[in-house]
């Protein structure tokens, strides 16, 4: 049927590969950073957490910013009024924003490589990819020569992501993308 998606299915466990490690990262405080060579198209990541609906996520997030020692609270949308909100401690906490990444989205909670990594490098993703909760936004220092200086949850509507990571949105993304026509 046109038009009508399938939710996507509850998230498994969380697990990050033994081939990525959390190190002092360049762009902020620590990062998940290649332990070994990892080929193009592995998955390294699979996130987990609960799923709550979008005012069960706005009043986490309230909670966590009217306490100013509350643990930063990791989120992602999934589908429409479903957000995963992951364990705090996951090592995908650690996973840093890049305007241009070596990691992507290949399934609502699986994350792979998007080109080869060598040992050594920091595993990077970009946040809009995932970010669709209303309000987001945060300054970007990755460095690369495409840094946008500022991410947020509305960067869905840019049509060069649009064409950069086609295939490759969380669902509600890549929904909104085909709803709008501007893919």
């Amino acid at each position: 049927m046109t038009g009508v998606t399938t939710p996507a299915p509850e998230p498994g466990t969380p697990w990050v590969s033994d081939m990525v490690t959390v190190a002092a990262s360049p762009i902020e405080g620590r990062g998940l950073r290649a332990t070994e060579d990892i080929a193009a198209g592995t998955i390294v990541i699979r996130l987990a957490g609960r799923l709550v609906s979008s005012a069960e996520l706005a009043r986490i997030m309230s909670r966590a910013e009217a306490e100013p020692d509350a643990v930063y609270v990791d989120t992602i949308t999934v589908d429409e009024d479903r957000h995963l909100v992951m364990a705090p401690g996951s090592l995908a906490h650690f996973g840093n924003h890049s305007c241009d990444p070596n990691t992507w989205h290949v399934g609502p909670y699986a994350i792979a490589t998007r080109h080869a990594i060598r040992r050594g490098q920091e595993l990077t993703i970009d946040y809009a990819t995932s970010s669709g909760a209303g309000r987001f936004s945060m300054r970007c220092r990755c460095g690369s020569s495409l840094c946008r200086g500022e991410v947020s949850s509305d960067d869905w509507r840019r049509p060069e992501l649009q064409d950069r990571y086609r295939g490759h949105w969380v669902p509600a993304l890549e929904e909104r993308i085909r709803s709008t026509g501007t893919e």
